[in-house]
């Protein structure tokens, strides 16, 4: 925080009440007009006082506005005058303040300051992953809580996982999930949603991770629309670090949603035929839906090198390479689910559990893996197919 100008009472008084500020950690600077120009590149948060020295004050104010990367611009004005307020505004001044300075009036705007700059860079490194197949059974519930310990492993990561299966609600079974909670506290509320409001959805599993919990009744799915759904994504990728949703075995407007606003998108199937043909079918109506910046990783769960159906027929059958494998372990399997515990928590240093982590590390490490954040397509499926087949005919 830098203070220009402004006589020695007004700075003293107002030093005072920034000290008093505990909520906030604040390094302080202090500079005349002339010489704060050098020193405002550093700042997050400038006070003009105007004083005597409206002119100069205004100048520098219009000057710093037009700053590619700029502070935050407090006017500090000593009388509440119209004409000088709406003067500091048009020269470029965020929040006008008045002097003697009230703890109460500078603390609401430092902090929507210090949340807008943490919001930042936790929108700079938040990724979101889907996993998802057609056809259940092919283990995308199991493979979304491993990889979320894996990815919980890497450093001090804040991580969510969003049941997006909302019929079966696999994953909030799984990792009991407050039905009390859950995704439809965000659809019930008014307009776009909030960290608090969001907070509230969440629950926190003892391994340090959260839920976005499935509708506790069937019925109730209906009413998770993907517009709703996809600021409600926004919002996680702002606040964590990374996201990892389980978009379950079908495919409908909520999956799109959470496609079109992922990072990576992992297709889940097993050495099948089945599962193959199905794996075909999704590849091809994601061509069609033309979602841009990304393509679906191939990853083949329970795999057994040995097994007739090889990853080399499955490459060739799908024109995709493998992304990942991960290998088959049903006694491990058997015993996470008779103790309704994740296998990293009952064997971490099994095969199955250092190839969830290798697959962690790789998603986390990839520095291509560029989401975009914009407005996204309205209307249902079928809307956004034939609006991605119509912008190419």
């Amino acid at each position: 925080m830098l203070l220009v100008g402004g006589e020695a009472e007004q700075v003293g008084q107002a030093l005072e009440v920034l000290r008093s500020v505990e909520e906030l950690t604040l390094d302080i600077a202090q500079a005349q007009t002339g010489a704060a120009e050098q020193m405002t590149g550093h700042a997050d948060v400038v006070l003009v006082f105007f004083g005597g020295e409206e002119e100069r004050a205004l100048a520098y104010i219009g000057k710093q506005s037009e700053a590619n990367q700029r502070p935050a611009l407090f006017a500090m004005l000593s009388e509440q005058s119209s004409t000088l307020i709406r003067r500091a505004l048009r020269a470029g001044a965020d929040e006008v303040l008045f002097l003697p300075l009230s703890r109460v009036d500078v603390f609401r705007p430092l902090l929507k300051v210090s949340e807008a700059k943490r919001r930042a860079g936790r929108r700079l490194g938040g990724r979101i992953f889907s996993v998802t197949s057609l056809g259940g059974g092919v283990g995308v519930t199991m493979l979304c809580g491993n990889l979320g310990l894996a990815l919980l492993g890497e450093g001090s990561a804040r991580l969510a996982l969003v049941d997006l299966d909302l019929q079966q609600a696999s994953l909030s079974n799984m990792l009991s999930a407050s039905p009390e909670r859950g995704i439809m506290g965000l659809m019930r509320a008014d307009g776009k949603p909030d960290s608090i409001s969001l907070e509230a959805a969440l629950t926190r599993h003892a391994c340090g991770l959260y839920v976005l919990g499935a509708p506790p009744r069937i019925e109730d799915s209906e009413k998770v629309t993907d517009h709703a759904l996809g600021k409600v994504l926004e919002l996680m990728r702002q606040l964590f670090d990374y996201v990892v949703i389980d978009c379950g075995g079908h495919v409908d407007a909520n999956s799109v949603a959470a496609w079109e606003r992922s990072q990576e998108v992992l297709y889940v199937l097993d050495q099948s035929i089945t599962a193959v043909n199905r794996a075909g079918r999704f590849l091809d109506l994601f061509e069609r839906l033309g979602i841009e910046g990304v393509e679906p990783r191939i990853v083949i769960n329970r795999y057994q090198a040995g097994h007739a159906i090889g990853e080399g027929q499955i490459a060739a059958t799908l024109h995709r390479s493998i992304y990942a494998r991960i290998p088959r372990d049903e006694r491990l399997m058997e015993k996470a689910a008779a103790l309704a515990r994740m296998p990293a928590q009952i064997a971490p240093s099994c095969a199955l559990v250092r190839a969830c982590e290798d697959l962690a590390l790789r998603l986390s490490a990839n520095p291509d893996a560029a989401g975009t954040d914009g407005p996204r397509p309205g209307g249902g499926l079928v809307t956004r197919l034939f609006g991605a087949l119509g912008s190419r005919a």
